[in-house]
């Protein structure tokens, strides 16, 4: 010890004496209840300001450790098989790492990182039995500064145990999460990365800088991502890459039935429905619950697989960031009080009730099995269970069966089970229908710091959503039923009644309705996946699709029990017509009507609909071979309409006649006959500049494309040069 000076070697005896009376011993004879299989992480060991840190270099400690089991490294061994192999349980692998770190081995090594081994080192073993329960604490051993470097930080080292069973992971603030939670996380950290990385713009060569290392991810979530990894190359497997995360994560479609809570006293699982959930929380301990509880939703909120529904006092105690903050995290509802936190669950039961009577389905799961596209999550209340927001909670519950809701309470429930959660987070006593199913478990929990973090994360993961620029973004003439207006006609752009700006619905979701549009009577799921990902295998990317095109048009026009897009009896996907409108459709129906009207003011006033709708080529900015067939059959109908409408009122109105030929026109500037018209009107109203000069554009026209003009063209554009001649 440093400055000690001749009191040295005094201060090594006391110190080897002190590790002597503190290393484990055989406690096989511990009452204690076995705690449920977990993943510890080890923490941080400081070398010197941990006053608990002993140094094992001194002879006597070294003599005390001499009479343990000593395992020699074989290649492949990692502290995780070997407290296995030779201690029975593989979760034990932590005390071997805090009896051996820092320990010089043969090589001239130290045991400092415990994820690396070497072959021929040899690792004193503890003196434990399987099943022997919770161990006395344990002082810590590192080296000394001057005889190896300091222990890093080790991520979890393995999640299943040999039998395959699931097990959770102990992290260094002391929560405990499910492996399934840090599968998630891992997952969520991928796509956050992945959505840094793609708007990254590389510097021009004045700005260059030096590259500088990515921002690590916060301590817990680089635990939990560590556990998950570990967790393969302990089964010998390759641990996925972000691509393969963040793919397996967009594919999730399931909505989960279940959820673990914790482990019993057996280390058997302990899981709970989702569906019909009625359980109150109470206790120092339920807190830290619940918050595990809500992290384990939220990972799988992906896909609108869950919703959760808090309110903003319940929210800012469980999580600590405020609402602004939590309305990015997918899944997560929150409303201004309590009562708005029930009234959102009302309306889910009671939308779900009218759905299941009109399509004659018992459950919602039914209506899931039959069109997995369908926005149907899971949707879970937890709130504080006072006696307003109780009484409506319990009716909710008690007429929501087969709608897929449930609720966890903050204190007695009356309604379900309550079960009190001590602060070693194991349920104490329970009353009610799962009390058999929680006695005596230990409960996954969440510091409320590690909530946070994890929750960031998981806004952060969804990339930024930007408002598109429209030029010309003035909504549609609103002279229909329906809530959603489609234009395909033109830059394609949806609109809600009553909304002055277009919805931020682009990509293959705005592609798709482009592609109902041109398919009023249907199209099959696999057809439609040809269409939008010509050649591609496919899993769930189209019902994936289809939930995130029908959840942004029910959050913009308020739950209406609609789909928007049906599935019909022959498995053919169709627009609602009931609900939602096209541009297209509205054309043509004028169009059509335009034909059978019975006298020449029905005529005008059904063209004149069809002229107003004319707005170009079919989804501009789409090149796809399903649009490039129909754009020019549209263009010719637009075209007919227009000139049509311009025959039947030329008599009365030539101006408004010459600007439906303009407009004609300019949406197909090839047909010859539409700049004919348009000059033999310029002509007739006196304006004969403006009709040559109309002449000298149709021949610009066509000289860059090469082209001669037609015989009658020729003759018309000469008729005009000669009445020019005449009049100089």
């Amino acid at each position: 010890m440093p400055l000690l000076g001749p009191l040295q070697t005094v201060a090594a005896g006391l110190i080897g004496s002190l590790a002597i009376a503190v290393l484990p011993i055989d406690v096989g004879s511990s009452s204690t209840p076995a705690r449920p299989q977990v993943v510890p992480v080890a923490m941080k060991y400081e070398a010197v300001s941990d006053p608990e840190t002993i140094r094992i270099s001194s002879p006597v400690a070294m003599t005390a450790l001499a009479d343990r089991p000593v395992h020699v490294v074989k290649q492949g061994d990692s502290l995780w098989t070997i407290a296995r192999r030779r201690l029975g349980d593989p979760l034990q692998w932590m005390k071997i790492w805090k009896l051996n770190a820092g320990h010089p081995q043969a090589d001239g090594q130290a045991f400092t990182n415990p994820d690396l081994i070497r072959p021929g080192w040899r690792l004193r073993l503890p003196l434990l039995r399987r099943g022997s329960g919770d161990f006395p604490r344990e002082k810590r051993a590192t080296p000394s500064p001057v005889e190896s470097p300091q222990p890093k930080p080790m991520p979890s080292s393995g999640a299943l145990s040999a039998e395959g069973a699931r097990v959770g992971i102990e992290l260094p603030s002391g929560s405990l999460v499910a492996m399934s939670v840090a599968a998630g996380v891992a997952a969520a950290y991928a796509l956050s990365r992945f959505q840094r990385r793609r708007r990254r713009v590389s510097p021009s060569i004045e700005e260059t800088a030096p590259s500088m290392p990515e921002d690590p991810p916060s301590p817990v979530v680089e635990t939990m991502r560590k556990a998950y990894f570990q967790s393969f190359r302990e089964r010998g497997e390759e641990p996925p890459s972000d691509a393969e995360l963040i793919r397996e994560s967009a594919s999730a479609m399931e909505v989960p039935r279940s959820v673990m809570l914790g482990s019993g006293e057996r280390g058997a699982t302990v899981e709970v429905a989702l569906e019909g959930l009625s359980l109150g929380v109470t206790g120092p301990g339920a807190d830290d619950a619940v918050r595990a509880f809500v992290l384990d939703l939220l990972q799988q909120a992906g896909n609108f697989r869950t919703e959760l529904i808090m309110s903003r006092q319940d929210a800012l105690v469980l999580t600590g960031i405020g609402a602004e903050e939590l309305g990015d995290v997918p899944g997560l509802t929150v409303t201004a009080s309590g009562d708005e936190a029930v009234d959102r669950l009302e309306e889910v039961r009671f939308t779900r009730r009218r759905l299941l009577a009109e399509r004659e389905s018992d459950t919602v799961d039914a209506l899931r099995e039959r069109d997995p596209g369908d926005v149907l999550p899971t949707v879970v209340l937890v709130a504080s269970a006072t006696v307003d927001v109780g009484s409506r909670v319990g009716a909710a519950l008690a007429s929501g069966s087969g709608c897929g809701i449930g609720a966890l309470m903050l204190g007695d429930w009356p309604h379900g089970t309550t079960c009190h959660v001590g602060d070693d987070h194991r349920v104490g006593s329970a009353q009610g229908p799962l009390a058999p199913r929680l006695a005596r478990a230990e409960l996954f929990h969440v510091m409320r710091t590690d909530l946070a973090a994890a929750l960031r994360l998981l806004a952060g993961a969804q990339g930024e959503e930007s408002q598109p620029v429209e030029e010309d973004a003035a909504p549609p003439s609103w002279d229909h039923p329906t809530p959603v207006r489609v234009r395909v006609l033109g830059k394609p752009a949806v609109w809600v009644k009553g909304q002055e700006h277009p919805l931020r619905i682009r990509g293959l979701k705005l592609w798709l309705l482009v592609y109902l549009a041109l398919h009023p009577q249907g199209a099959t799921k696999e057809t439609i996946c040809e269409a939008l990902w010509p050649g591609k295998p496919l899993g769930h990317e189209f019902h994936s699709l289809l939930r995130h095109l029908r959840h942004a048009l029910e959050q913009s026009t308020g739950p209406c029990g609609e789909p928007f897009i049906q599935l019909g009896d022959d498995e053919s996907y169709r627009a609602d017509p009931k609900v939602i409108g096209f541009d297209l459709w509205d054309f043509q129906a004028a169009v059509k009507q335009a034909r059978t009207a019975g006298d020449r003011a029905s005529r005008i006033a059904c063209l004149t609909r069809a002229a107003g709708l004319c707005g170009g080529e079919i989804g501009v900015g789409i090149s796809e071979d399903w649009v490039l067939d129909e754009r020019y059959p549209l263009i010719v109908a637009q075209v007919d309409a227009l000139t049509q409408l311009a025959e039947l009122v030329e008599g009365d109105d030539a101006e408004r006649a010459l600007d439906l030929l303009d407009q004609a026109r300019r949406l197909d500037p090839d047909t010859e006959d539409t700049w004919c018209r348009v000059i033999r009107l310029q002509v007739r109203l006196g304006r004969a500049d403006q009709a040559r000069q109309t002449g000298r554009l149709l021949r610009a026209h066509l000289q860059s494309l090469q082209v001669e003009p037609m015989p009658e063209t020729q003759e018309l554009l000469a008729s005009l040069a000669h009445s020019s001649v005449r009049t100089g």
